[in-house]
């Protein structure tokens, strides 16, 4: 506010009155620079000059996906809310599927929620989680039909818009339903995708808080803190979705959800609003029992909440916690 300006490249440029600031050489009063890395068409900034390179701290991940090619996608939707909760809580609700049970119960008959595969490695870590296959937790057969009501959101009183065919499990035949919904947009590739890459939830989290998922499910979430104020924290959900060669659209502004609004008025969200109304219900509420709770720690499962359990390690190791 005083007018000095700098070039884009960060050399000073313009110092007023420079008569009265001999002591101010251009050469030391450099914008100070920042580590900036590519991955995936995401910008990565680091402001720690002597931090790793963005490629050595992502390791394997980048071979893992680069089978989908995130970066030939196009932002199809980006949602951001302000959550009353810390965002290490709010992100949580993301890295497992054990909460299904209690939080998402109308998905279970699509969803196989604890038949989840966990894997951690280094710096990035995934949950696999079938869909298309009914959760073991449920303690009575389900049809094809009721994975694929379930799927669609389809009450009993409505008639499908699809029908299985003879001999085929709802799996296998929306597998194709969705190779046959990308073929205009990604081309015959759709054909090498496997079933699993087009059912399941691929859940990748590079830490400390981006998110994003394989094959062809679009997502992408980040969980940021809300400024200073450690009980809320910012989530968005972006939609990364193929294009026809050639025909890339523009991407899709921010949308900013206010305080009275909820992420299932959010239209380009479909039916997964819903499902985060139903994971924020919980998060203010873990917010305050974390807050008033006599136990020292948390109860976590030994394998399904892997994903949790390596985030706070990383978190501590970080912070030199003992």
């Amino acid at each position: 506010f005083h007018g000095f300006a700098w070039e884009l490249g960060g050399e000073l440029k313009e110092v007023p009155a420079k008569w009265d600031f001999p002591h101010v050489e251009a050469e030391e009063f450099k914008l100070p620079e920042v580590q900036v890395g590519v991955w995936a068409g995401f910008v990565f900034i680091n402001p720690d000059p002597d931090a790793e390179s963005l490629e050595g701290f992502i390791g394997d991940l980048d071979d893992q996906m680069e089978v989908w090619d995130l970066e030939r996608r196009y932002k199809q939707a980006h949602v951001a809310k302000v959550i009353h909760a810390n965002w290490k809580i709010a992100q949580e609700a993301f890295c497992e599927a054990f909460h299904v049970n209690a939080t998402h119960p109308q998905i279970l008959a699509y969803l196989g929620d604890t038949n989840s595969q966990v894997d951690v490695w280094d710096n990035f870590a995934r949950v696999i989680s079938p869909g298309g296959t009914p959760s073991p937790l449920l303690d009575y057969d389900v049809s094809e039909e009721e994975q694929l009501r379930s799927m669609l959101n389809t009450s009993y009183d409505q008639e499908t818009p699809v029908q299985i065919p003879e001999g085929t499990t709802m799996r296998a035949h929306a597998a194709q339903m969705s190779r046959d919904r990308w073929r205009e947009f990604a081309g015959d590739w759709v054909d090498v995708m496997s079933d699993a890459e087009m059912m399941d939830s691929i859940d990748y989290t590079l830490f400390p808080n981006f998110h994003p998922w394989g094959a062809f499910n679009r997502i992408v979430y980040r969980f940021r803190p809300n400024g200073d104020d450690h009980r809320s924290s910012i989530m968005e959900c972006i939609f990364l979705a193929p294009y026809k060669e050639g025909e890339k659209p523009d991407p899709a502004p921010v949308h900013w959800l206010s305080e009275d609004e909820n992420f299932s008025d959010a239209p380009e969200l479909d039916t997964l609003g819903k499902v985060f109304d139903q994971d924020v219900f919980n998060m203010g509420k873990v917010q305050l029992g974390l807050e008033t709770t006599h136990k020292s720690g948390v109860v976590l499962s030994n394998y399904q909440e892997s994903k949790v359990r390596w985030l706070h390690q990383k978190l501590s190791e970080w912070c030199e916690e003992k």
